[in-house]
């Protein structure tokens, strides 16, 4: 099956690599589903899940910081364009950055870890003295995972730059299998502790799958140090602005531990495991396909043809908005059952169930934005463009902190009726947060886009029919998907209450089979108004999902 998968990458195609992302992605999603489950079902949304997810903080923090979305964003346009001219110096640079990254983040690490105590304190202010030492344990084993990350994301961006998306796309499922292991197997033998070492050995699994597929294609180690080569100073210009514009859910989460220490147990799980289902969307759809547009947008970039590369960011654009659109729908629609099949078990009560419905409801709304964003930023840094959105997302992280605290610390009620929608809730808490990087998602995606289409106009100002097809087509291919999206809202509505009267409710079973039967006839009507409307995207999704299962 592996080497069939390579015939596929072999013959580059973007729908063909979005599928094997995005069906990767949803492999990881899955598996992190099952992780999630299997600790919410063991814990509860209670003192233990509260200080496992606090934990990750500070490595997560500096690891995203530092290398995620950060590394991967300077180092390809660069390693991409000396493949095409020498590949000994592409894997020399390759080297040079990797070892300097790799000494870098372990020289942070140190850092971190002597400060470790005045961190934490920081970040879970409210939490009790034993919780706050189980908190500063796992805190300092967890420190070990950035440095082996940092390799890995070295070892991926070879791999994505050749368009070899198969085992880098898959290296997420064996880091979330080894945190499995380390629940099921180290965690009755070493108790809190052993969770840390799951999450140490599933990253050891992440970092040597892609070492093995790197060799493969040709890179051998060296030690290499030439940081005054003018590759590497570029890359160097292109990733120090980079490093200041992390992602804003991360930004989130550090907010949303420092203000869940100070409230009720429990808050700081529900916070993480609603964000946990919000990311699967975003990540099996919108992340696959800007991941798999990078490569193209850069290369297109690099030889000044600005028609190709509007055309490859509005079909991104486009199939980005083709997944997330109904993805808001159906979350929105859906968010009980979400929670209830994917938590609901063992230790996980209805009130934990209530807190994180609300929550992924809240996040649901900036859905499509958020999966915008991805595509968006990655079209700024094909262009060798980091300043812009690096300006833009400090801008947004300003106001999701601001937000953030203001709605989590006070309480409001909202109510919003829009035909059979009624979306009436209380925030405050865990929900206020979510609120507040709802509104921030949505002013950076708004920002990015107006930026981005101004630098549009000008590339293709000798040439305005290009442009013009750009915004005919987002405008036109949008329209068609909120019509598709709409009635799949009204079919989904209709039939969870057509189901209700057969089946027991109250039981796993009869939720999963009301669950899946509206959920059905909810993408069946999408599919069917998408066909009606004859929607470019229905077509290609359709012909690579046929080609990848009869390859």
């Amino acid at each position: 099956m592996i080497k069939k998968l390579h015939s596929l990458e072999d013959d580059f195609n973007l729908n063909k690599a979005a599928a094997i992302i995005g069906l990767l992605t949803l492999a990881s999603a899955f598996t992190g589903f099952l992780r999630d489950r299997l600790f919410a079902g063991h814990f509860g949304a209670g003192n233990t899940l509260d200080v496992y997810y606090a934990a990750f903080h500070i490595p997560d923090f500096i690891y995203n910081l530092l290398v995620l979305g950060t590394l991967s964003v300077a180092f390809i346009p660069i390693f991409t364009e000396w493949l095409i001219k020498d590949k000994k110096h592409a894997y020399h640079i390759a080297n040079t950055i990797l070892n300097a990254s790799v000494l870098l983040m372990a020289a942070a690490c140190l850092v971190l870890y002597a400060f470790s105590v005045q961190l934490t304190r920081l970040l879970v202010p409210g939490f009790p003295p034993e919780k706050f030492a189980q908190t500063l344990m796992l805190t300092r084993l967890f420190l070990l995972s950035p440095v082996i990350f940092t390799a890995s994301n070295v070892f991926g961006s070879i791999l994505n730059s050749q368009k070899r998306f198969l085992i880098a796309n898959l290296a997420p499922v064996l880091y979330n299998l080894g945190i499995i292991f380390g629940l099921l197997y180290f965690y009755p033998i070493f108790g809190l502790k052993g969770l840390g070492y799951g999450v140490i050995f599933g990253a050891l699994l992440h970092l040597a799958a892609q070492l093995l597929e790197a060799v493969r294609l040709g890179f051998r180690w060296q030690w290499a140090w030439n940081i005054r080569d003018g590759a590497v100073r570029k890359f160097g210009k292109l990733f120090i602005p980079r490093i200041f514009g992390l992602d804003t859910s991360q930004i989130s989460l550090l907010v949303g531990s420092v203000i869940g220490s100070l409230l009720t147990a429990g808050t700081i799980a529900v916070l993480n495991l609603a964000n946990n289902l919000r990311a699967v969307p975003v990540n099996v759809f919108a992340v696959a396909i800007a991941v798999a547009a990078f490569p193209v947008m850069s290369e297109q970039y690099i030889k000044g043809d600005h028609e190709a590369f509007s055309q490859t960011l509005g079909d991104s654009i486009n199939r980005t908005m083709f997944f997330m659109v109904p993805a808001t729908i159906f979350v929105l629609l859906f968010r009980a059952y979400i929670v209830r099949l994917a938590y609901g078990a063992g230790r996980f009560n209805w009130a934990d169930t209530t807190a994180t419905f609300n929550t992924l409801g809240i996040f649901a709304i900036s859905l499509f934005a958020q999966g915008l964003l991805p595509v968006l930023a990655r079209a700024f840094y094909a262009r060798h463009n980091t300043k812009t959105p690096v300006i833009i997302n400090l801008l947004s992280l300003a106001l999701n902190i601001a937000f953030s605290y203001w709605l989590g610390v006070n309480a409001f009620t909202w109510h919003v009726q829009i035909s059979i929608f009624n979306f009436r809730m209380q925030t405050g808490g865990v929900e206020g947060i979510a609120l507040g990087f709802t509104i921030a998602s949505l002013i950076n995606c708004a920002a990015l886009y107006a930026l981005l289409h101004a630098a549009l106009s000008k590339d293709l100002a000798a040439n305005s029919l290009a442009l013009d097809k750009f915004d005919a087509s987002l405008t036109r291919t949008t329209a068609k998907i909120l019509i598709a999206s709409l009635a799949m809202g009204l079919t989904g509505y209709a039939a969870i209450y057509a189901f209700a009267p057969l089946v027991n409710t109250r039981t796993t079973l009869g939720l999963l089979v009301q669950a899946g039967s509206a959920t059905l006839a909810a993408a069946a009507a999408f599919f069917a108004a998408a066909r009606l409307l004859k929607l470019s995207q229905i077509k290609s999704v359709t012909a690579v999902i046929g080609r990848f299962f009869k390859a």
